[in-house]
């Protein structure tokens, strides 16, 4: 019969090699969780990363230690984000048996001795690889992608229907107030595939891409083009021309309110095509099932037509 153990460290990435190292390839980490050790009054505590170990007999079928890349649980606000992806999962470790007998390393697998049971995060959730991806670029808000803004640069907003212009007028309005953090960037706004700007320049092509660089550098700005990839169901017609811009930094716009198997189809197309840097979101505040968009593992940057507060929803 399989055996738990637990491990405690201080990040998930040294206690994935731990396990693998102390229990062998067959081992899997199964639910992951964080705990702060009692301080003065709730002061001064420390916090840990405490891992239950899944070895399996020699006699049942051998699942490899996932992922087998390192991971690194280090911000609050995606810990949650985690245990709100898996708990739509069904979770079957509550009703393991306990362990039984012992290893060199680690003990058998136990809750917190006070306080309530923080929630298992389960390896069998569908999106936990994506969402540890996504965790992994989440070290505090500093890692939230903004547009490029240096003079020169070519940052190109994707998506259907009028997405990708909304987002990349709001980006422009948002760098020009005052309150803007990054208080003197700015952005000449262009218009490519089924984005037509009145009165700005249209980019159809590398070369049209060339020109408005050199336009954006004499100006001492950068390049700001809202492109719309056309109908999806006509197979996305202005993709190949998107790609054409080679675009510096590219911004994916998804729609939250959307089924996520429908933005995960034609999403999976634009990455094929073209590397994707960063999401941004609209309708997040609309529905109740805003984070389903951390599947596409995207870092979010600009949600609802404002800077993201972090990577994730």
């Amino acid at each position: 019969m399989a055996q738990q153990f637990q491990l405690r460290g201080a990040s998930l990435e040294d206690l994935t090699r731990e396990a693998a190292e102390t229990y062998g390839a067959a081992a899997r980490i199964v639910r992951a969780e964080r705990v702060l050790d009692g301080g003065l009054g709730g002061f001064l505590g420390r916090r840990h990363i405490e891992v239950t170990v899944l070895v399996p007999d020699d006699d049942e079928p051998v699942v490899a230690l996932a992922p087998a890349v390192p991971h690194a649980l280090t911000a609050r606000t995606g810990i949650a984000a985690l245990l709100e992806e898996a708990e739509t999962a069904e979770d079957a470790l509550h009703t393991a048996d306990r362990p039984r007998g012992g290893r060199p390393r680690g003990g058998p697998a136990e809750g917190p001795a006070d306080g309530p049971p923080l929630r298992a995060v389960s390896t069998e959730a569908t999106d936990f690889e994506a969402l540890l991806q996504r965790l992994r670029r989440e070290v505090d808000a500093g890692d939230v992608p903004a547009p490029l803004c240096a003079p020169g640069d070519l940052v190109l907003v994707l998506g259907v229907g009028g997405a990708a212009r909304f987002v990349a007028e709001s980006m422009a309005k948002h760098a020009e107030s005052a309150e803007h953090p990054r208080q003197g960037a700015r952005w000449e706004l262009y218009g490519a595939g089924a984005v037509v700007l009145a009165d700005r320049p249209h980019l159809a092509g590398r070369w049209d891409a060339v020109t408005a660089r050199a336009a954006a550098v004499e100006a001492g700005r950068a390049a700001l083009v809202a492109c719309s990839l056309g109908p999806v169901a006509d197979g996305l017609p202005h993709l190949e021309g998107a790609a054409e811009l080679a675009a510096d930094q590219v911004w994916l716009v998804v729609d939250a309110r959307h089924k996520p198997e429908d933005t995960a189809d034609w999403t999976d197309r634009v990455r094929g095509a073209l590397p994707v840097d960063a999401l941004a979101v609209l309708g997040a505040g609309e529905t109740r099932t805003a984070h389903t968009v951390n599947r596409l593992g995207l870092p979010l940057g600009w949600v609802d037509g404002s800077p993201a507060p972090r990577t994730v929803l």
